[in-house]
């Protein structure tokens, strides 16, 4: 339902818009002076030898967490991550940010406030999902920062996330789950027009000759080339979490098995729900959806859990599944065996066992297999204590910052503390 507040606020801004220009410029100007306020009272880059600025998108809080990584990991670095928000009904989960950008904001002076802070103050930036950080957050393109950030020798480098640079039709190709692989609605075609758009920038951006960087591995097929900067999680607050709760996976009569789809139709939701509904409906387990929850809260969701299924039609790891993995419960997703055999060799090269010891502690499913694999745990449940036992040291191994953080210094020319 839209928002009545928001409905309103656009109705306005479009009658200003429509006013002669001299009168239009007179009725903005309380507008823009709140704006530019807001602007000038975002917090100074901290001084270091060198300054990271990431956004601005801010998805999942992944740029806060690669932000907070850096400063904790490498020396005499500093670093500061924006979220410019797209509509005031906009959820974003209540993640942190260094920077909150108000739809307010963004009607003041944004280019000469907040993008000419920025040049001044950081040596590298992160440009999130292909998008600018000086300024026109949205409709821009990281192209358009590229002269400025050149001229004053801001080393930069382009992060995506996943869906707004996966090829839907070759996702479809490689993948016999994709979601991707029947018919098209307007909303995977608004996402493959996104796509195009970006994979075109991302071609004329190698020319600049700046890193590519993703953020799961699975990536690594859709963006040849690119180099993979690990997700980041606070394992600590998610294993103390689910200490504080006792639960020990599968050791309830009817385990608790949970499903918080951040995109329904991209985790297979409806396989998922459909096969759980029915192990309901027969007492074998209880079935928890999770939406529309703040962040700070899903780690006692995930604590009080037995089994969490994360998605069983991409292939690619996300950030529930290490939180999942860190509070030391049951994790069930679709991993591709290549994105498998990538986890492992990092694992490996980390000093763990890699596929020795079975490799990433995740259950393999896909939305054929689901029904079946569940029926395997609740049956087998003895030797699935032991997958989910592996599970923290793996994220501690991977993610708790120290990995990105030193992807991120080979790029900043600066090692890891102790590194």
């Amino acid at each position: 339902m839209p928002d009545p507040v928001s409905s309103v606020r656009r109705w306005a801004w479009r009658a200003v818009g429509a006013l002669p220009a001299p009168v239009r410029d007179l009725a903005t100007v309380p507008v823009r002076r709140r704006a530019d306020a807001e602007l000038r009272a975002l917090a100074p880059m901290p001084p270091a030898r060198r300054r990271l600025y990431l956004g601005p998108w801010n998805t999942a809080g992944q740029a806060y967490a690669w932000a907070r990584a850096v400063e904790q990991h490498l020396p005499d670095t500093a670093a500061q991550n924006l979220w410019a928000q797209r509509s005031a009904a906009q959820a974003h989960f209540h993640y942190p940010a260094d920077h909150h950008l108000s739809v307010l904001a963004q009607r003041g002076h944004v280019r000469e406030i907040h993008g000419e802070r920025v040049l001044r103050e950081a040596t590298h930036v992160v440009l999130e999902s292909g998008r600018p950080v000086l300024a026109d957050f949205h409709a821009g393109t990281m192209l358009t920062d590229l002269p400025a950030l050149d001229a004053v020798g801001v080393e930069h480098a382009v992060l995506y996330h996943g869906s707004e640079i996966r090829d839907l039709r070759e996702h479809a190709e490689r993948y016999p789950h994709s979601p991707f692989g029947g018919g098209w609605d307007d909303y995977f075609r608004t996402v493959q027009s996104v796509v195009d758009k970006n994979r075109a920038d991302l071609e004329r951006y190698a020319v600049a000759g700046g890193r590519v960087l993703v953020s799961t591995p699975d990536l690594l097929d859709a963006v040849p080339g690119a180099t993979w900067l690990p997700l980041v999680v606070d394992v600590e607050r998610f294993a103390t979490a689910a200490e504080g709760t006792g639960v020990v996976p599968l050791e309830r009569k009817r385990p608790v098995v949970l499903h918080a789809p951040s995109n329904p139709r991209l985790k297979g939701t409806e396989v998922v729900e459909e096969v759980l509904a029915r192990m309901e409906r027969a007492g074998l387990l209880e079935y928890r959806r999770v939406r529309g929850v703040p962040h700070a809260q899903m780690a006692g969701f995930v604590a009080d859990a037995d089994v969490v299924v994360d998605q069983l039609v991409l292939g690619n790891p996300g950030v529930l599944l290490a939180e999942s993995l860190a509070a030391g419960r049951v994790v069930v997703s679709h991993l591709t065996p290549a994105v498998r055999a990538r986890m492992d060799e990092a694992d490996a090269g980390l000093g763990g066992r890699g596929a020795v010891d079975g490799g990433v502690p995740v259950v393999e499913a896909d939305a054929e297999s689901f029904e079946a694999v569940m029926h395997e745990l609740l049956n087998g449940r003895a030797a699935t204590h032991e997958v989910a036992a592996r599970g923290p040291g793996w994220v501690r191994r991977h993610h708790d910052g120290r990995r990105a953080a030193a992807v991120l210094g080979g790029w900043m020319g600066v090692e890891p503390v102790g590194g």
